[in-house]
């Protein structure tokens, strides 16, 4: 169930680590003397299609404009993190790929969809890309939730339907987490339809 239970928090390594190392870069970007250096690392179309600063596409997942923006990530990191990492039998490999490649996905269509002066930064993209895997394990432990679960992510894509939101960032984060979600559990979907089968 998507509910944050602080011992399951406590177990969730790689969530608190994520949580940690975003909190540290919001502090050291966000300070006097780091706010001009974040100009570096945050996602610039311009600067990506003709400086080839490819790595922006990484480096903006970790930075936040402020702290309400630091703030509701992080949240929904906790709580879609922790779920998946300690209610189901996932990998920190696997965690961390979803993460990650969610993430940059995000961050790759919006760099086909938004102007090329745009400005793009923030972990978004890969917790809608926790939230789709999460989508997907949910569904395979317990399908009844699904009408719950549909909810539970409309509401966070309409919330994202703001002139201030990324929100192809979102969309295509949740894309990817779902695809990865549904590869990464593959034979449990097979099993599950088998069984239903017979």
């Amino acid at each position: 169930m998507i509910i944050l239970n602080i011992d399951d928090f406590k177990k969730a390594k790689i969530t608190i680590g994520l949580l940690i190392f975003n909190i540290i870069s919001f502090i050291v970007f966000n300070s006097p003397m780091g706010e001009e250096f974040s100009l570096l690392f945050v996602q610039n179309n311009r600067s990506v299609i003709y400086n080839y600063e490819i790595y922006r596409l990484l480096t903006a997942i970790f930075l936040h404009a402020d702290v309400m923006h630091l703030f509701s990530n992080m949240l929904a990191l906790m709580i879609f993190g922790t779920t998946i990492e300690t209610n189901y039998n996932f990998s920190r490999l696997k965690f961390l790929l979803i993460y990650f490649l969610s993430g940059l996905l995000g961050n790759l269509f919006s760099l086909i969809f938004l102007p090329l002066d745009s400005y793009s930064l923030g972990a978004s993209g890969a917790i809608f890309g926790l939230i789709g895997a999460a989508v997907i394990l949910i569904i395979i432990d317990d399908p009844s939730l699904l009408i719950f679960v549909a909810l539970y992510v409309g509401y966070f894509l309409l919330a994202s339907f703001s002139p201030e939101v990324n929100i192809w960032a979102h969309i295509f984060g949740l894309l990817g987490g779902l695809l990865l979600g549904y590869i990464f559990n593959f034979n449990q979907i097979k099993q599950r339809k088998h069984n239903n089968y017979y």
